[in-house]
């Protein structure tokens, strides 16, 4: 498989308020799917060829903020349990989940694990012990548009939009923050 990439899709048939991101994924220029992500719940539908898949929080519970963290260790209360993000297929089975750690992501997939950080500008997916990276996910350079997946073969094609939909959560969440504490 070739490198994944994405371009903004078409909104012809989504309502004026619709707030969605809407991507059409492509190996090399045919098109072989579609990325929808939610900003307002962090979540994503992946279509590619005729399979479906669904990325979400495990709970609705929402991340804890800054002023919550602050107020639960000066009362001593314990802290939240973690909250990953599932890469879903259509019967429900969970293909791959992905924990927000620092400034990146702890991911696993199978009986595989992964640490998913920032490199340059894109984030780079390592196996678990190595610092060599396996491929980047994310904007190639700052003024393009286009968002690719340059993983090798052994990712399927959902694993590597799951990663994409992991660096669209991460920056909804800043963007919130950063206007919550401007406002």
């Amino acid at each position: 498989m070739n490198m994944l990439t994405t371009r903004p899709s078409k909104r012809d048939k989504v309502g004026f308020l619709n707030r969605d991101l809407m991507y059409d994924l492509l190996e090399g220029d045919v098109p072989v799917g579609s990325l929808v992500y939610m900003p307002r719940t962090l979540s994503a539908t992946i279509a590619i060829g005729d399979q479906k898949y669904s990325v979400a929080r495990v709970s609705d519970r929402p991340d804890e903020r800054l002023y919550q963290a602050l107020i639960r260790i000066m009362t001593g209360s314990e802290k939240p349990p973690v909250n990953p993000w599932a890469l879903k297929d259509e019967a429900g089975r969970t293909l791959a989940l992905a924990e927000e750690v620092k400034r990146g992501f702890a991911v696993s997939r199978a009986d595989e694990s992964f640490s998913f950080r920032k490199g340059t500008r894109p984030y780079h997916l390592y196996r678990d012990g190595h610092d060599r990276p396996l491929g980047s996910v994310g904007q190639a350079t700052f003024f393009t548009r286009t968002l690719h997946m340059d993983l090798p073969a052994e990712f399927d094609p959902a694993f590597q939009v799951f990663l994409l939909t992991l660096l669209l959560s991460l920056t909804m969440k800043q963007l919130d923050s950063s206007s919550s504490y401007s406002a």
